[in-house]
């Protein structure tokens, strides 16, 4: 037993290498930290670009607050410049009027739309049809859904009838 008692005191201790700082962290630890800052980075240019896209949206609800409801020629071009932004070649831009009044209630069939040819051609300011189409205009832009005027773009417009 004094034999093993004498060996167990000539053990010394494993030492191991102190840090050289005291709040020193683990190489893994690193590439954990890496893989999350690219991973936020990433998400915030994803978050940044859908925010560039989406400012027509935010512009246009801003000039529509801006524009008189009396002004319905106005509003009608500031919903096709909005069409045109998110799908430059969509056919709905070249549509006659009947066929741009059939695209906007197939938008919002709940909310009313007055008959695009008569306030858009009409001499005189119409009372009730102008505040109908400003707010029809404000409620389109509000759930308005780029992805959905892409998916629109495939609809085959209704013909019309020529009257010559």
């Amino acid at each position: 037993m004094a034999a093993k008692q004498q060996l167990l005191e000539q053990l010394a201790d494993i030492s191991e290498p102190a840090y050289q700082l005291s709040w020193q962290i683990p190489p893994g630890a690193y590439i954990l930290l890496v893989v999350v800052f690219v991973a936020l980075a990433y998400a915030g240019l994803v978050f940044y670009r859908r925010w560039c896209y989406l400012a027509a949206k935010r512009q246009a609800l801003t000039l529509l607050k801006q524009t008189q409801p009396e002004a319905a020629n106005q509003i009608n071009q500031l919903l096709k410049r909005v069409i045109k932004h998110y799908v430059p070649a969509h056919p709905v831009l070249t549509a006659s009027t009947l066929q741009w009044q059939h695209f906007l209630q197939r938008q919002l069939p709940d909310t009313p739309l007055p008959p695009l040819d008569t306030l858009l051609y009409q001499a005189g300011p119409d009372t009730e049809q102008n505040p109908q189409f400003y707010q029809f205009a404000k409620r389109w832009l509000q759930q308005l859904k780029p992805a959905t005027l892409l998916n629109s773009q495939s609809q085959v417009l209704t013909r019309e009838v020529a009257d010559v």
